[in-house]
């Protein structure tokens, strides 16, 4: 009997293990897998896919660098905010995926899985409400999820044929039907988008789950949820106001809180503003996505996760850290992959050791983010996670796919950002180490003109006769098995090349939340203030003869009013391009150069707003693109100078004075009261011929007041002018 007891005991406790062991791995590729990667998210945001043009290049790079340092999982986001993928009709009815969705993730699939990574597939995102979007888009996304005819045309049309189409791709870890759906949820979303009850969103997720499940039986569905107190009844030993208290935090605090909120939301709130939201989404400790719950809204019993996702950052509040708990404290009942969460010291980790945590905290998977956004995490602090849960726990990380390995290769010489201002050649050297034979090692210049390829080593050649100009560099090598691998891009910059300024003012502008400005710090005397973050609002320059195709510099002089950072998005011929971080002090004019490709002739440059809410002083290009006839274009001339009447009056508090010059001269504008005392001076500088704007932004008291102009000629004649208009300022 005793022998029965202790051998019962030992049945039970061995049962436990293996079912803790389960809980904390994701099973895929017929392995116990802990998922160490990265999210990817996007390269071109909200344009990756459905338009022909992803791509593919950045995408397999990132997934071998991944590769190369023991990672086997990415993130990437599909439909974002429903703008190119899927397709509706004028009803807002879906009518399918499009034409180049399924190649294109097909051909991204069979990339990743020639690296050895699988693929998180996130279909939808909470900006899909955005507020910012256009109406239509907006209402269509919104009866996706609040009306099933909606939602089951969607799934019938788009959902179904995309997963039977790539049914048993061996890169697919997941289908992940949400990112973060409580920020446009009732109960807790952010303020900027439209909010449905939780409700619908589950009932989404269990549809959707139901049919992927029903068409591919092998298939894994998950869902991303914000913070782990929608995932769990279990309440933590924190109270949700630890870190979140607006009584105890410092101003640095409460900075940081904003420059995070703000950044990965897309707002511009206060940290009293903020606080009291996180605390709605870090309180609710109520598991919206239970097999029972998603069944009793939805009613499709195949509608359930196969494991949970969920996303933690130090600011969401320590209550409901990943760091602080394991993940047997929140009595999960399925494995849970922290999706999202930054590489930087947290809860007193630090940043080197939070992969190897979320491992050892029983998480079934850490991928942090991401690729797209450094200010989160680095790309070398992912890798170096990546590489050190491959060092520590090889067995529960390593994807036994295709094998085979891939030439590593860098440029040693010259450095990123080199430049030889007295000199027209350069001495390029090149590093490569591989398992296999290396066969040749190609040097490429802006992306297409070969220089030199190589076939032993050392591997290294000298450029001569250099043209004075930026050029980008990169070297490709290729093994005996035939696979070939790109350096990282080196810019370096020969000789001189002169850059001419196109002045933002001068620009064509679409949207609104936009002013010309009067500064005598500006180029030219004048900036664009854009003080929206409105998705649709854009400044466009237009180059019209261009030489010849290639990739060039192209500069923004910008000031960050707002704070730091602000990222844009930049369309070069109406195709994104890139996304650009501006990242430095909120005091000054700052510059920042990116390269682009144009094409022969005319080309079309595009700043879009994505976080908006900076200055932009003027875009640089290359002189040589700018013929005098289109760096010194004619402005419009004023036949006589004029004062015209501010708009809006009256206002509150700001109002814009638009005022004409016909020649160089010196000009002030200045505020009065009724009793004649100077309240401020807006303008006081010598001007171009030419129409100008200032803003009064006032801080008087209501009441009646004057501006006056007063101008002088800087030529011969001397003409003087002033001219007084009356303003109302109401508060």
């Amino acid at each position: 009997m005793r022998l029965v007891t202790r051998f019962s005991v030992f049945v039970i406790l061995l049962m436990c293990v293996q079912n803790a062991f389960a809980q904390s791995r994701i099973s895929y590729n017929n392995q116990q897998l802990f998922l160490n990667g990265s999210d990817l998210a996007w390269v071109n945001y909200g344009q990756d896919w459905g338009l022909g043009t992803t791509d593919t290049t950045t995408m397999a790079n990132w997934m071998l660098q991944m590769h190369q340092h023991g990672g086997n999982a990415m993130r990437v986001w599909l439909n974002v905010e429903g703008i190119v993928t899927p397709k509706f009709d004028s009803l807002g009815y879906c009518t399918g995926p499009g034409t180049e969705l399924i190649p294109e993730l097909k051909k991204v699939l069979d990339m990743a899985w020639d690296r050895e990574i699988g693929l998180d597939i996130c279909l939808w995102g909470f900006g899909m409400l955005n507020s910012t979007l256009d109406s239509a888009v907006l209402v269509r996304n919104k009866l996706l999820l609040t009306d099933t005819s909606h939602t089951n045309t969607y799934i019938r049309n788009s959902l179904i044929p995309m997963v039977q189409a790539l049914k048993g791709h061996p890169a697919i870890i997941a289908w992940e039907i949400f990112n973060e759906p409580e920020g446009m949820s009732s109960e807790f979303g952010w303020s900027g988008y439209q909010h449905v009850p939780m409700q619908n969103i589950q009932r989404f997720v269990n549809l959707c789950a139901g049919a992927i499940h029903r068409t591919d039986p092998s298939a894994r569905v998950t869902n991303g949820a914000v913070t782990l107190a929608s995932l769990t009844d279990v309440l933590s030993k924190k109270s949700v106001d630890d870190g979140l208290n607006l009584a105890t935090m410092s101003p640095a605090t409460k900075k940081n809180l904003e420059d995070w909120f703000n950044h990965k939301y897309h707002q511009s709130l206060t940290a009293d503003q903020i606080v009291p939201q996180l605390q709605k989404v870090t309180s609710a400790n109520y598991n919206y996505y239970s097999d029972s719950r998603l069944k009793a809204v939805g009613h499709d019993t195949l509608g359930t996760l196969d494991f949970y996702s969920v996303h933690y950052y130090a600011d969401n509040g320590s209550n409901v850290s990943v760091i602080l708990y394991p993940a047997s404290h929140w009595n999960f009942d399925k494995p849970v992959v922290v999706g999202e969460f930054a590489v930087q010291t947290t809860d007193g980790v630090a940043k080197a050791q939070i992969y190897n945590t979320i491992y050892g905290n029983g998480y079934a998977g850490a991928l942090a983010w991401s690729f797209s956004d450094p200010t989160f995490s680095s790309q070398a602090d992912m890798l170096a996670g990546m590489q050190s849960l491959w060092d520590a726990h090889r067995a529960d990380v390593d994807l036994l796919g295709t094998g085979g390995d891939w030439p590593v290769v860098s440029i040693t010489y010259p450095l990123d950002g080199a430049t030889f201002p007295d000199s027209n050649k350069v001495t390029i050297q090149v590093a490569v180490r591989d398992s296999s034979a290396i066969t040749s090692v190609a040097i490429i210049v802006s992306d297409t003109l070969k220089i030199a390829t190589l076939t032993t080593a050392p591997y290294a050649f000298t450029w001569t006769n250099i043209t004075a100009g930026i050029y980008s560099i990169t070297a490709v090598a290729t093994n005996s098995l035939g696979r070939t691998q790109t350096s990282s891009v080196v810019k370096i910059t020969v000789g001189k090349p002169a850059m001419t300024r196109l002045e933002a003012e001068k620009a064509t502008l679409k949207g609104t939340g936009m002013t010309v400005v009067l500064d005598n710090t500006a180029s030219n005397n004048h900036y664009l203030q854009i003080a929206t973050n409105d998705t649709n609002a854009t400044v466009t320059w237009k180059l019209t003869s261009v030489p010849s195709a290639g990739n060039y510099p192209i500069a923004f002089g910008y000031h960050l009013p707002y704070g730091s950072p602000k990222d844009q998005f930049i369309n070069i011929n109406g195709v994104r391009a890139d996304s650009v971080d501006f990242t430095d002090s909120t005091a000054g004019w700052h510059e920042q150069t990116i390269y682009v490709n144009l094409a022969k002739d005319t080309n079309s440059i595009q700043m879009q707003m994505w976080w908006g809410y900076m200055n932009v002083d003027y875009l640089a290009v290359p002189a040589s693109l700018v013929p005098t006839s289109v760096e010194n274009k004619a402005v419009d001339v004023p036949a006589s100078f004029a004062l015209q009447q501010n708009y809006p009056n009256p206002f509150n508090p700001s109002t814009t004075l638009r005022f004409a010059i016909p020649v160089r001269s010196d000009v002030s504008i200045s505020i009065y009261n009724v009793i004649g005392q100077c309240v401020e001076t807006l303008a006081n500088s010598q001007m171009d011929a030419g129409y100008h704007t200032v803003v009064w932004n006032a801080k008087a008291a209501s009441g009646v007041y004057f501006c006056r102009m007063n101008a002088a000629a800087v030529n011969p004649s001397g003409q003087h002018f002033q001219q007084t208009i009356k303003l109302v300022l109401l508060k």
